[in-house]
């Protein structure tokens, strides 16, 4: 983990503070920016630049679909990305940038999206009888204006929920339109498996071939990504003073307790050592562990944090039907 610095925390806050803002790679990371490679131009060192592919023949730009269930880290996955990306840099008025990231409120529309957009690139004229299609105009004009090269709409699936002046169609072909609009921006949609549903819905396809597709997947046991999580969380567990031991096997517990879901089992990892750093303990126990787990998960007879041996707490749990 190359966040790790040099300067240990010591005090309870300053580990818990610390322990917020680590992110754990879990394997995935490599692959989305080989995606991205494929929305972006790359200069003669083959390096990916911040300019947007653009099809001159068709006068459009590409797309990304990045779907995952809920809880599985998508958020926090797409900010670490653009925190460490070489070219992009996420827009602010104050500082600029080339990149928008707008995460969709529940209950928005798809002119919410648009007025959301104008307010965040600092335009604040909106007329609230603006239509959406006239807001759609403004906020594709905006993209040039401050230099947006590519925008990231963030639970995206929220624009395709059904209801009173809900227009399903008008929010498919708002996205298409951003990757036909004069100043070229590469588009990044995030949500669960449902936003591509919603965009499939359109029966003739344009939208949705318009984008490569990428999806987190659970992590697997045995997998790489199963051995990377196990090291994050005892290389984060040691550099803030705890000891875990190694046959419980507390890493390979975690995943299983959670389904494999990254942002689930990250979740827990990190609240097990929370709760040992405020109880000033000195080790991760199997049941401090099992208690932390209990709290959000009552009235189980076994959990995967009992102390028997994983193989076989693993070996019982799936007998009894354990994540299916």
């Amino acid at each position: 983990m190359k966040n790790m610095t040099a300067s240990t925390p010591v005090t309870i806050s300053d580990k818990l503070e610390w322990l917020e803002h680590r992110y754990w790679k879990f394997g995935d990371e490599e692959n989305f920016d080989d995606y991205l490679m494929d929305l972006f131009e790359v200069d003669d060192e083959g390096h990916r630049t911040a300019e947007p592919r653009f099809d001159p023949l068709t006068r459009e730009t590409k797309g990304l679909m990045f779907l995952g269930a809920s809880d599985n880290g998508k958020t926090a996955f797409l900010m670490r990305a653009l925190r460490v990306d070489p070219v992009l840099r996420e827009f602010n008025i104050a500082q600029g940038g080339n990149t928008l990231y707008i995460t969709v409120p529940p209950e928005a529309s798809i002119k919410n999206l648009a007025e959301i957009i104008l307010k965040k690139t600092g335009y604040t004229k909106v007329h609230a009888k603006l239509r959406a299609a006239d807001a759609w105009e403004l906020a594709r004009h905006r993209f040039g204006v401050v230099g947006i090269k590519a925008l990231v709409i963030d639970e995206c699936h929220h624009i395709f929920r059904p209801g009173a002046g809900r227009d399903i169609p008008a929010a498919i072909q708002a996205l298409k339109h951003i990757m036909q609009s004069e100043h070229r921006v590469a588009l990044i949609i995030a949500g669960v498996p449902g936003l591509k549903d919603a965009i499939l819905s359109e029966e003739s396809g344009e939208t949705a071939r318009r984008f490569i597709e990428f999806s987190m997947a659970r992590i697997r046991p045995g997998s790489r990504g199963a051995a990377t999580f196990g090291r994050n969380f005892v290389k984060s567990a040691n550099f803030l003073g705890l000891q875990v031991a190694e046959e419980d096997a507390l890493p390979d517990r975690i995943l299983f307790a959670e389904h494999g879901q990254v942002g689930a089992s990250v979740g827990l990892g990190k609240e097990i050592l929370r709760a040992a750093i405020s109880r000033r303990r000195d080790a991760i126990t199997l049941d401090a562990a099992e208690r932390v787990y209990r709290k959000s998960n009552a009235g189980l007879d076994m959990t995967p944090f009992d102390s028997a041996e994983w193989d076989v707490v693993k070996s019982e749990l799936t007998s009894i039907g354990w994540g299916q």
